[in-house]
């Protein structure tokens, strides 16, 4: 866990991601953390989303942990998907909607390289939230140290995806 905790500082640290960020200002985020299609309301005769509910899970977060596709809209194979969202077909239909509607944002241009250089570090983040005696297993131990060592030579910029526990 000690080491978790220090890979924490350096991974990314406070390296901001992207480096070139236009807001740099501002390189935090409002972030629900419990962003699902449960929580959000629609009317049904228009469609429209009519609020949201369940906040109190709402953090502040660096722009990297918020730049996301939501979990609906992931592919079901995604490990940042939910198991909400329905079909694969109507995922792919939503996901791309949404990509087109965030890419095409003049308030958010640097979204698509926030949200893709802040995969591994969401990663991390997700490990965070696991009980004490799952850090203590041995391949948890093994992906700490590679993110650390790799993290000393390449600050602030994600390992490369391979398959982990």
């Amino acid at each position: 866990m000690r080491k978790a905790i220090e890979l924490c500082s350096t991974y990314p640290g406070d390296m901001l991601i992207p480096a070139n960020i236009t807001t740099p200002q501002r390189p935090f985020s409002l972030k629900f953390d419990d962003f699902r299609l449960s929580n959000i309301m629609i009317d049904t005769d228009s469609g429209r989303v009519t609020g949201f509910i369940d906040f109190e899970a709402a953090t502040i977060a660096p722009l990297w942990e918020c730049a996301v596709i939501p979990r609906w809209l992931q592919d079901a194979d995604d490990p940042e998907s939910s198991y909400e969202g329905g079909t694969s077909e109507e995922r792919n239909v939503l996901r791309a909607t949404f990509l087109s509607a965030m890419e095409g944002s003049v308030q958010y241009p640097e979204w698509r390289e926030a949200y893709g250089m802040g995969r591994p570090f969401r990663r991390l983040t997700e490990l965070l939230c696991f009980q004490v005696n799952v850090w203590a297993s041995n391949d948890y131990e093994i992906w700490v140290d590679k993110h650390l060592e790799w993290a000393k030579t390449h600050p602030g910029i994600g390992l490369p995806e391979v398959e982990e526990p």
